[in-house]
């Protein structure tokens, strides 16, 4: 065998090895909680997993964005979602955030000792890891506060069904009983049905901007509602029910991975306690490390494994109730 057909059989195996990892990662994501939630959604709610180009009107067809690219169709629905979980200023949390681990980025590249390659990489991914964390923290803390009251939410609608009330004209009416986040989607839900919006698409559009499987349970139980029938003061009364569980499965986790947290922040504080002990005691045996070279690559090296051994310990810790 030549050396020709040597790379070029290598070359193929390569592509091929590639190919079949590509395919299992896929896999692999379609079969996460989130990516299963999310089919069953588009399963129920097929105009909510359209993407804008096909939920166009057919005029839309001879006109076009000059505006419109790659960059704004990715950052689009994430300044959307931004603005329902945290309305204005989120996005200048955001941006505050970005910038501040940008300002600990240069810090830390004037201060420390890293490599070469490894300054670019600090100074242009730790503002975006900040950026990607305060959105995650504003995002979660939607879900929470929207979860909180959204059980209490559901009891108001079933004593209003039963009443005799339609449900459509229940949810302007008991977004005025409760509290944010609720008030204010439950409120765009209503105003979109007093203005002659069908309930399916006002349904899907809310699925969409929420994005909280509890939520699309609840929208699901009034479609089937609306097309099967039955007796939807008891569906939601379930529901409700389900709900609670859920979120006491959430609390129940939350308590029973405390330990875990709290060893976490243990962890993080102790090397910071050791060294102010150490600068209060013996100044001297402990500038060691921030005025040598090799005493700089020691600091960096411990800084990095504690970063990493943290953040393993917080991912270990912390249990997907997605389900």
């Amino acid at each position: 065998m030549t050396s020709i057909d040597l790379i070029t059989f290598s070359a193929f195996a390569v592509v091929l090895l590639l190919g079949i990892m590509l395919l299992v990662v896929q896999d692999m994501r379609k079969q996460r909680p989130e990516a299963r939630i999310q089919a069953r959604l588009q399963a129920a709610f097929p105009s909510a997993g359209m993407t804008g180009r096909e939920t166009r009107d057919d005029s839309d067809l001879f006109t076009f964005n000059r505006n419109e690219h790659v960059a704004s169709r990715w950052f689009a629905p994430k300044i959307a979602r931004l603005k329902t979980v945290a309305g204005a200023s989120g996005l200048r949390f955001v941006i505050i955030a970005a910038g501040v681990a940008e300002v600990i980025a240069l810090a830390m590249s004037k201060l420390l000792p890293l490599p070469s390659f490894a300054t670019p990489l600090l100074v242009f991914g730790l503002p975006v890891l900040g950026a990607m964390q305060a959105y995650k923290f504003l995002v979660e803390r939607f879900k929470r506060r929207f979860l909180d009251g959204f059980p209490d939410l559901i009891d108001l609608i079933v004593r209003a069904v039963r009443a005799g009330v339609p449900v459509t004209h229940v949810m302007g009416v008991a977004s005025a009983e409760c509290a944010e986040p609720l008030k204010s989607e439950f409120q765009l839900m209503g105003d979109g049905l007093k203005v002659g919006l069908d309930l399916e698409e006002v349904l899907a559009t809310a699925v969409t901007r929420i994005g909280i499987p509890d939520f699309s349970f609840f929208c699901v139980c009034l479609l089937l509602q609306r097309e099967t029938g039955g007796q939807l003061g008891e569906t939601l009364e379930n529901l409700a029910g389900i709900v609670r569980r859920r979120r006491e499965i959430r609390q129940k986790t939350k308590a029973l991975t405390g330990e875990a947290r709290i060893t976490t922040k243990i962890l993080a504080a102790v090397p910071f306690f050791i060294l102010g002990s150490m600068f209060l005691l013996n100044r001297s045996y402990l500038m060691v490390l921030f005025n040598t070279s090799a005493g700089q690559k020691v600091l960096t090296c411990a800084g990095i494994s504690l970063a990493m051994g943290l953040g393993i310990v917080h991912k270990m810790s912390k249990l997907d109730t997605a389900r």
